[in-house]
């Protein structure tokens, strides 16, 4: 009795499934290099990772504040909170690959 329970919502979630198209856009993980803009919030000394308040990154995720890896310690070198910058992002990896001062703090 168990196991046609367990059958029955197992179909019945499968043609859920199937009827939206699978799965949900949204949930699937980007791929590729996007370009984004943000403000530098902090940067951790030991590894180089980068907090950033930055906008929408089109194709990838919304504006939000988030910590990010980057590729080598190199990439954050000289960066200050406050700074403004440009970066690219390996969407796969969520890692910064490369960043381009727009601003200094102030």
């Amino acid at each position: 009795m168990r196991n046609a329970r367990l059958c029955v919502a197992a179909a019945a979630f499968a043609s859920v499934a199937l009827a939206s198209g699978g799965a949900d856009p949204q949930e699937t993980a980007a791929k590729g290099v996007f370009h984004g803009h943000g403000i530098v919030k902090a940067v951790e000394p030991r590894t180089g990772a980068l907090t950033l308040s930055h906008d929408e990154i089109k194709g990838f995720m919304p504006a939000m504040e988030m910590m990010y890896r980057v590729r080598a310690p190199e990439v954050s070198k000289g960066l200050h909170p406050g700074d403004a910058i440009d970066f690219t992002i390996d969407a796969a990896k969520y890692t910064i690959l490369d960043v381009k001062v727009v601003a200094h703090a102030k």
